[in-house]
């Protein structure tokens, strides 16, 4: 495998942004897009070049490659950066599963459970090689694509949990993954970094509670300066009550608003107070101060099929409460959304959603679970 050379799978707004910086700090970089998005990717096809600029970053960064032939992306890498949203992970595997080689970590950011239906299609394809799977909780930045090859970073995390699978490796996978983001921590397995993602519980219900407004401004819609307000703040505390629940019967960790209380935030507050408390507590844990200026200014979503709630649900509020059916944890809150969010969209989230039956662990009790997180073993 080519010493410092890593690939990147997916052409989007974090994609390019990853790209761009990790090739910016020294790192050879294959940047891989699918050939359906070719004519939007064709100027970094042709230039081999990302023009990046925003939050502690500027210039213009030389790929080592950008392709839309996978086996040329991933076959010298030594790290796999998978950079898709949570429906793309599946197929991305099945691409991979063909070239992989012995000795490879693939990341994915932000995984949501993903790394684990890498696991599932890989040995469905037989995969017989040596691979380590990792997972953030998110990405490490918040960007948009400006044009075709320039990208913005709007906000950069400040600590990024990482899981490992299987987890009995996290101890030298992580230091290998922190010379590409030193600002990687290690969670205990890639499932608590699965919980650990903030965005299942702060897009979709207030997606939901502003409905009307989304649709009614065609789009013009703000969600982190318009959204969050004293009754949402209570939704959330609610969803955030049940997520700790999981998380206490696993013995997992909250890495974001561990000791903060939602509830506080809805008492006797003016609506600009507690939108601000709010954003305080879902961007400042990941991204800090500037995160919450920089969230105020991301439009969206423009439409109740935006991925707040067309990714955030079934991938995100379906595994913790599927997760939640299993370890005996009640999740009417989390099950309430899934069901409207269904109706709203016409679309049945329990079904097409990733669960525990989705991702093969419907058959494990909790210490099955916990044993094949930690060995690789069911």
């Amino acid at each position: 495998m080519g010493k410092n050379l890593v690939a990147v799978l997916g052409g989007g707004n974090g994609g390019h942004a990853v790209a761009a910086t990790l090739a910016l700090t020294g790192f050879k970089v294959n940047l891989f897009e699918l050939p359906r998005f070719a004519k939007s990717f064709e100027k970094v096809l042709r230039t081999k070049e990302i023009q990046i600029d925003g939050v502690s970053v500027d210039g213009a960064a030389k790929l080592n490659l950008a392709t839309t032939d996978i086996q040329q992306a991933v076959k010298e890498a030594e790290v796999i950066f998978v950079i898709t949203p949570a429906f793309g992970h599946k197929p991305m595997a099945e691409l991979c599963a063909p070239f992989v080689r012995d000795g490879q970590i693939i990341v994915l950011m932000a995984g949501s459970g993903g790394s684990l239906e890498f696991i599932n299609v890989f040995k469905q394809k037989k995969v017989k090689r040596e691979i380590t799977f990792a997972e953030s909780c998110t990405l490490p930045c918040g960007a948009r694509l400006r044009g075709p090859g320039h990208v913005s970073v709007l906000i950069n995390a400040v600590t990024l949990p990482t899981g490992v699978f299987p987890s009995k490796k996290t101890a030298e996978t992580i230091p290998r993954l922190r010379q590409y983001y030193p600002i990687i921590r290690p969670a205990r397995d890639v499932l608590e970094a699965a919980i650990n993602n903030p965005n299942p519980i702060v897009h979709p219900v207030a997606t939901l509670l502003s409905a009307t407004r989304i649709e009614h401004s065609r789009g013009e819609f703000y969600l982190y300066a318009e959204g969050m307000t004293p009754a949402v703040a209570r939704a959330y505390e609610s969803l955030n009550q049940e997520r700790l629940s999981i998380c206490k019967a696993l013995g997992y960790k909250l890495y974001h608003w561990d000791n903060l209380e939602f509830k506080n935030y809805s008492l006797g507050e003016t609506e600009e107070e507690c939108r601000y408390r709010i954003l305080n507590t879902s961007m400042d844990a990941a991204f800090g101060k500037d995160g919450i200026y920089a969230g105020i200014k991301m439009k969206g979503p423009e439409h109740l099929k935006d991925r707040y709630v067309a990714e955030d649900v079934p991938y995100g509020m379906v595994l913790l409460s599927t997760l939640g059916d299993l370890l005996g944890v009640p999740t009417p809150t989390h099950d309430a959304v899934i069901q409207l969010a269904s109706i709203v969209n016409r679309t049945d989230y329990w079904k097409t959603g990733r669960g525990i039956k989705q991702l093969g662990l419907s058959k494990l009790d909790k210490k099955g679970l916990k044993r094949f997180l930690a060995e690789g073993r069911r």
